[in-house]
């Protein structure tokens, strides 16, 4: 069974401004659509393109996030199995 580890501050911030990337960006967008007379412009392609790439460049922060903290709980768990497995050496 996988312990559940509780989420870190960093974790909770970096879900906050995702979201509010997302409902921000969308917004503006739709506004931007709309002045323009529901016509796409090449500045309005570019603009949706930079929103993506911002929201799957907060994806992958939060995946690079999640491995960091999942590769350092098991470094931890490996160290204190190690400084048993010395302790009880030594007392043998």
């Amino acid at each position: 069974m996988k312990k559940v580890r509780p989420t870190s501050v960093f974790e909770k911030l970096l879900l906050i401004v995702g979201f509010l990337v997302l409902i921000i960006g969308y917004f503006f967008i739709n506004r931007v659509f709309i002045a323009e007379g529901y016509k796409i412009s090449w500045g309005f392609l570019q603009t949706i393109f930079l929103w993506l790439l911002m929201v799957i460049f907060i994806i992958l922060l939060a995946i690079g996030e999640d491995i960091k903290e999942g590769i350092l709980l098991e470094q931890l768990d490996e160290i204190r199995q190690l400084k048993e497995a010395i302790l009880n050496r030594k007392n043998r």
